[in-house]
């Protein structure tokens, strides 16, 4: 907990800001330098990033007058020593690196090295590629393995020589690190394609499992036998009859991994326990593999903001878990920038919530980017997301803000709404249940987006509850997830105890996944009661959105918290700060909404299709 603290307190340092918006604070503070001795941009904490590989000095002026503050390229292993093992060549990046000089831009570098374009072809020519191997198939395709024995040595060797080259340079505003997949993110290969295919050649590749090589299983081994302990109890838990850690194996290649994932499916405990075991290995391999890509690079940039990137869903087959790699990139003092925004503000919030949840709890920062094209409802919707979510990055593609007149137009009007916010005020957790997911995925993220239309709220894994982010909150909602770990339902219990009230909306029932009904027991008793009061605390069962917002309405009254709006509307609020909100009105009218506070309520008017500030201090 000691170190825990003090990374917050670090992290706060750095992304202290002095804010110049009339609306938020009264009087403009000095400006702070961050612990990386850099002055936030515009004095607001938030950095403002564009993605393009060839600039030039009328693309820099162009961006500097958007209010960009830096540029990111995609800086390859192999547009660096693509002629040859030693024969290093900086040309392209030292004239990108004078452009931003002479144009006051910084730089975000995108250093990769593991997807098949970021290899020089000397190097997948040599012995030392060793590529992915999917267990759908038995195929290859050119990205290298994540358990490539030879590959530390070579990423090491890179970051080193661009160190060298850049570190001094003053231009780099922070490094971003692809370590793996199609496009660099923190996953396995998914979806290559188009230009993934112009270095390397055409690759098999598709979602799925990229782990059919002898040290990938050697791997998986040694994490069971350091979780199961002896072989015994692991063929107790699986139903197998392993001789030793040496024999176990993947749940399934080809036909016989479709048929054990049926197995799963029908609910079998002893199936649905060895599928949990194999995913949690699956995505820890990959937390490992970017805990030492981020241990590596802060060693050649002691002092420079680092980001790991990720992206996608999580969904099993990605290898992603976003708190978990959050909570590594903490204790790097870095930070993750998770790409997979679109338009629709809800799909936004809901895949990049995880990143920000779990960056508030162990103190990383973090930044969003787009997925594809975005239109000017999108740019509006990013802005907000980045704001209320803590965020102290943003990323854009210039053709998403200056394809029309319309969309410049909206991106210069709402920059001013671009900062960061230290401390978002969210009273409200929602259950991400990891482990119902990986058993069956689907479904989660959809309600997810729904419920942020009622309210506000942070994502609570079972990883993040285990490390006490939930003591951070004082409701806890549950939307889906009827299977639980037995010890993950006794310290949500215990939290209920302590004063937590919890909110259960059509889940009927908690199971194990034995499919025991111990969860349900510990939560709710044995009396099959729906409502619960634990101590110091309650727990009831609601049906349908209705019945949640009607209960998380009368929860909050009772715990003395602010409640503002709690219906469905197209219309989102965050308070960031003690008296101060932030609104996001989707829709084409303009409406009145009620911020009602411990023995007082105000009302504000919130314009149609942009953003809001409210400060409640100079309200009437």
């Amino acid at each position: 907990m000691k170190n825990t603290l003090i990374k917050i307190l670090l992290i706060s340092i750095f992304f202290y800001y002095a804010s110049n918006h009339d609306t938020v604070q009264a009087s403009k503070k000095p400006a702070a330098v961050n612990i990386f001795g850099q002055l936030p941009p515009d004095d607001k904490g938030m950095f403002y990033t564009f993605g393009i590989n060839k600039i030039d000095d009328s693309i820099a002026r162009r961006f500097k007058s958007l209010g960009v503050t830096s540029i990111e390229s995609y800086v390859t292993w192999e547009t660096c020593e693509r002629g040859g093992e030693g024969k290093w060549d900086w040309s392209e990046w030292d004239r990108t690196v004078k452009v931003l000089k002479d144009n006051n831009l910084k730089w975000v570098p995108f250093l990769i090295l593991g997807p098949a374009y970021s290899t020089p072809d000397w190097f997948r020519a040599g012995k030392d590629h060793y590529p992915c191997r999917c267990l759908e198939h038995g195929f290859d395709n050119q990205v290298e393995s994540r358990w490539n024995p030879n590959l530390p040595k070579w990423i090491d060797r890179f970051i080193a020589e661009f160190s060298k080259r850049y570190k001094g340079s003053g231009v780099i505003e922070s490094v971003l690190l692809g370590i793996q997949g199609d496009f660099g993110e923190a996953i396995y290969s998914v979806s290559g394609g188009g230009w993934t295919f112009k270095v390397p050649g055409v690759y098999h590749n598709h979602q799925g499992f990229w782990c059919d090589d002898p040290n990938a299983l050697a791997d998986f081994s040694k994490f069971m036998q350091k979780r199961y302990g002896n072989v015994a109890t692991l063929n107790k838990s699986w139903g197998a009859a392993f001789k030793g850690f040496g024999d176990i194996d993947f749940p399934g290649r080809k036909d016989k991994l479709i048929a054990f994932n049926t197995v799963v499916q029908s609910g079998d405990p002893l199936a649905r326990r060895r599928w949990i075991d194999f995913i949690d290995w699956y995505r820890s391999a990959m937390t490992d593999w970017s805990d030492w890509w981020m241990g590596t690079t802060r060693k050649y940039f002691p002092d420079t903001p680092i980001y790991l990137c990720t992206g996608g869903n999580a969904i099993p087959q990605h290898g992603s878990n976003f708190a978990e790699q959050t909570r590594v990139a903490a204790k790097h003092g870095a930070g993750v920038r998770i790409t997979n925004e679109g338009s629709d503000y809800q799909k936004n919030f809901s895949i990049t919530r995880w990143v920000a949840s779990a960056g508030k709890h162990y103190g990383a920062y973090y930044g969003f980017e787009p997925a594809g094209a975005e239109d000017e409802k999108g740019i509006v919707a990013r802005i907000y997301n980045a704001t209320a979510s803590g965020a102290n990055q943003l990323h854009d593609y210039e053709r998403n803000v200056t394809r029309t007149q319309v969309r410049t137009d909206v991106q210069q009007e709402h920059l001013k709404y671009l900062f960061h916010v230290a401390a978002p005020v969210v009273p409200v957790a929602l259950w991400y249940p990891n482990v119902s997911l990986t058993l069956k995925w689907g479904g989660y993220l959809e309600k997810a987006a729904q419920f942020r239309d009622y309210a506000d709220f942070d994502y609570m894994d079972e990883t993040m509850l285990r490390t006490g982010a939930l003591d951070q909150h004082k409701i806890l909602v549950i939307i889906q997830g009827e299977i639980m770990e037995p010890s993950d339902a006794n310290r949500i219990a215990d939290w209920i105890k302590n004063g937590g009230r919890v909110i259960v909306m059509d889940v009927p029932k908690f199971e194990s996944i034995e499919a025991t009904p111990e969860p349900e027991h510990i939560l709710f008793g044995d009396n099959g009661s729906n409502d619960r009061i634990n101590g110091k605390g309650r727990i009831i069962r609601v049906n349908g959105w209705d019945g949640l917002s009607g209960a998380l309405r009368t929860t909050m009254s009772e715990l003395r918290l602010p409640v503002c709006d709690l219906m469905r509307d197209s219309i989102f609020a965050t308070q960031i700060g003690k008296n101060q909100w932030l609104f996001l009105n989707t829709t084409g009218k303009p409406s009145i909404i009620r911020i009602m506070l411990p023995g007082r309520k105000r009302d504000a008017t919130i314009k149609p299709g942009t953003i809001t500030e409210v400060d409640l201090s100079k309200s009437r």
